[in-house]
């Protein structure tokens, strides 16, 4: 975000009016990293579609970081004009873009292999506490970047990004060593399901039918993913509902970014000093999560049903929009005034999007099939995650050069909680209690353990 930005390297004073374009292309190239996703997943198995994935990451990180530090040495090099735009827009422009879309598809791996590996009781006990962990390394990370940027500056940065997806890769592989090992991994699930698909291609087709499904799924993998995910989403409900509130969410997510990213611009416009005000912010969205997860979800996740957690998940963010909503004669005049009302409703959604909404969505995919875990959720994390935020910045880009400046999003961000909580009501309706889950996974786990003996 400070190199988006920032006025040597980035859009400076523009950055407002072309940060909802670049949200908008967010969108095909997760599209693009969904079908590279795909045909590994399909060839390769969920543990080298991670791996190369991952890797990929990391060479786009190493290679971005490597740019920027490039044009910071040789202004020359950043001053390039490629249309109406300079090299270091440019590459500060496609660096963006991709690490808004490749990060999702790698949450949603990891968090579908442990969907593999647990059963609901044990999510119940263990998830708040992966979460929790995963709060305190992120809150220590956005904590120091005051202090490192300092020392390294902004493409060091994206160095250690590089670096510690280094080790993630590393980590997850060996994760999925062990799963195999001791026989509990997704890959028996996945084989069974090839064996299973395979056996009614065959009985119900010719050998020549086969050889031309087979064809076509090469030749049109991209139509193959939107055709088998329409599918899917209608054979399981649940996927369609968790569809539609990613979609909702990440809509309001993306109307409370905008309106941080254009008060923040005004507010703090020094680059560097930006910088460690985002690092500020998300360390302490991190800091309250981990609160949540290590002291809260575990007792609510024991007391209470999932279905009842998600209807009181939209209480909060509503309120803060309400808040927002308000006349601002109400309140003291402030030249922050502006910056922390949107930086508190943002604060909230963030807060319960990682601590609580997280959490409640990976144990809503536990008891759905192999396809709905693996397959659909990288399609409601692609489509529906970056739809919501494309097609809301889209929209936020023609209002934005439509105004010709300043855009009032308050009665927006009422609207899209309202919209959030509409489908939170939907999809609790069709969550099941702890007890179903638990005799569904079991179910589940047992016909596998007969089909492997």
């Amino acid at each position: 975000m400070a190199l988006f930005t920032s006025e040597t390297l980035g859009f400076g004073s523009a950055s407002g009016s072309y940060y909802p374009l670049a949200m908008t292309l967010v969108s095909p190239v997760s599209m693009a990293l969904l079908l590279i996703y795909g045909r590994q997943l399909d060839t390769q198995g969920p543990r080298r579609a991670l791996r190369n994935t991952t890797i990929l990451c990391i060479f786009m990180l190493a290679l971005s970081g490597l740019s920027v530090a490039a044009m910071q040495y040789n202004t020359n090099w950043a001053s390039i004009k490629c249309l109406s735009w300079t090299l270091s827009q440019l590459v500060v422009w496609i660096s963006f873009i991709f690490q808004n879309s490749y990060a999702q598809l790698m949450y949603a791996q990891q968090w579908s292999f442990l969907g593999s590996i647990f059963t609901p009781a044990q999510a119940g006990r263990y998830y708040s506490y992966i979460s929790g962990m995963s709060s305190i390394s992120s809150m220590i990370a956005g904590g120091s970047v005051s202090m490192v940027v300092n020392r390294i500056g902004l493409p060091g940065l994206l160095g250690i990004a590089a670096a510690s997806l280094m080790c993630t890769c590393f980590l997850a592989d060996w994760a999925y060593s062990l799963s195999e090992k001791h026989g509990f991994g997704p890959e028996v699930e996945r084989q069974h399901a090839i064996s299973k698909k395979e056996t009614n291609v065959t009985t119900q087709s010719l050998p020549s039918d086969v050889n031309k499904q087979q064809q076509t799924q090469t030749n049109n993998s991209l139509l193959d993913i939107a055709r088998n995910g329409i599918s899917l989403i209608r054979r399981v409900p649940t996927l369609g509902a968790l569809f539609l509130e990613a979609f909702t969410f990440e809509s309001l997510a993306t109307i409370l970014s905008m309106s941080l990213v254009t008060q923040l611009k005004d507010a703090v416009p020094n680059d560097d000093n930006r910088a460690a005000w985002t690092g500020t912010f998300y360390s302490t969205v991190n800091g309250l999560s981990m609160v949540f997860q290590f002291l809260i979800m575990p007792t609510l996740s024991k007391h209470t049903e999932p279905k009842m957690l998600w209807r009181l998940m939209p209480i909060l963010p509503l309120l803060c929009a309400f808040v927002q909503y308000l006349p601002k004669t109400l309140f003291p005049q402030s030249s922050t005034l502006g910056l922390y009302l949107v930086a508190i409703s943002f604060l909230t959604a963030k807060t319960l999007g990682y601590s609580l909404r997280g959490i409640l969505a990976e144990m809503a995919y536990m008891p759905l099939s192999f396809d709905a875990r693996f397959r659909g959720k990288e399609i409601v994390a692609v489509f529906a995650n970056r739809m919501g935020k494309s097609g809301m910045a889209l929209v936020l880009s023609g209002l934005q050069f439509s105004s010709g400046g300043r855009l009032g999003l308050s009665g927006l961000t009422l609207f899209a909680t309202l919209g959030w909580l509409s489908s939170v009501v939907c999809l609790s309706n069709l969550i099941p209690s702890k007890a179903e889950a638990e005799l569904l996974v079991a179910q589940r786990n047992d016909g596998e353990a007969k089909k492997e003996q």
